[in-house]
């Protein structure tokens, strides 16, 4: 059995020379093109650019979010901070031994300042002890120095017990105080 071939003649019709039906099947011929193009091609991209674009605004939107956080937490640091400026650099500063001596003299005639081995505090600061040998007028004279020494300018803390041996008007005496510093300063 022979199957019959199908012979498909376009008509011929010129308009000016030109064949309108070979031109009009060129055009719908690169129309359909153009839409498979833009199918296959070009909506992919949309999609992915959508896709994209989401994701883009998500995490604006976290952002924006723990950029509020941390300039809420910021701003608390920095209030903080300042707040607490005077202890800050208060544990930054070296001990001087004469400034020391200048301080208390309104207290009490310091005679000796001994230096002993220093340690690490609670992981972040030194502390560094100190026994101190003074002449003072009366235990008074001690008891404002411990009070007045929250003003000085390095974190001093007093040791007690404290040994008082009188000695005809004046009063001997030897204690210990410890001064802190954040450890790796100088």
């Amino acid at each position: 059995m022979k199957i019959p071939s199908i012979k498909f003649k376009l008509p011929k019709i010129k308009i000016y020379g030109i064949d309108v039906v070979k031109n009009s099947l060129f055009f719908t011929f690169s129309l359909i093109l153009t839409l498979i193009i833009i199918a296959f091609v070009i909506a992919p991209s949309i999609k992915t650019f959508k896709y994209a674009k989401a994701q883009y605004f998500s995490t604006q939107q976290e952002f924006e979010k723990v950029d509020n956080e941390y300039k809420k937490i910021f701003n608390a640091i920095n209030t903080l901070k300042n707040k607490n400026q005077k202890i800050l650099n208060a544990l930054k500063r070296k001990f001087d031994k004469k400034n020391f001596i200048l301080f208390a003299k309104n207290y009490m005639k310091i005679e000796n300042i001994k230096e002993l081995n220093s340690s690490t505090y609670k992981e972040k600061f030194i502390k560094t002890p100190y026994l101190i040998t003074a002449i003072i007028k009366s235990p008074k004279n001690f008891y404002d120095f411990v009070d007045n020494i929250k003003n000085y300018k390095n974190i001093i803390r007093v040791y007690f017990p404290i040994d008082f041996e009188k000695e005809n008007e004046e009063i001997n005496l030897t204690f210990k105080i410890e001064c802190y510093n954040i450890k790796g300063k100088k």
